[in-house]
């Protein structure tokens, strides 16, 4: 079963365009190779890091999405960790971070109608009702 996942790793400074080419075309062959798709590979260049690995302050970032096997993940992750020339890697399966996203989006259309609730009660207590009996009533009705 195919999932969508972004591949991102880091290159190291010191390589050359024609290493970072045969990494980025060695990853994305491994995946056509176990008829997957590439979607995008995006190629930010050299960059800052945050921090120094192996006393490197900049690298070159790639990230690759894709729809693939979560069987090749593995084998691409095994890949990776073996190249001297990649400092770190990270694998997100897209999927995931979709349905967490539609959960979050759920929740804060829930937390916005409950404030457009307690914005009409506060317009009523204005009239002459008590704002601390509405709220309780209407945070009763949402449990």
């Amino acid at each position: 079963m195919n999932s969508t996942y972004e591949i991102g790793f880091i290159i190291t400074p010191d390589a050359n365009e024609e290493e970072v080419k045969k990494i980025i075309e060695s990853i994305s062959g491994s995946i056509k190779k176990a008829k997957g798709v590439i979607e995008n590979i995006d190629e930010w260049g050299r960059k800052k890091m945050a921090y120094p690995i192996q006393k490197n302050l900049e690298g070159y970032y790639v990230f690759i999405q894709t729809e693939v096997d979560g069987a090749v993940i593995a084998d691409l992750e095994r890949r990776l960790k073996q190249m001297e020339k990649v400092l770190r890697f990270i694998t997100l399966r897209l999927d995931d971070k979709l349905k967490k996203a539609n959960k979050l989006t759920k929740r804060w259309q829930k937390i916005e109608q409950f404030r457009k609730r307690t914005q009409f009660s506060h317009e009523e207590s204005k009239e002459g009702t008590d704002p601390a009996v509405k709220e309780e009533e209407t945070y009763a009705d949402e449990k």
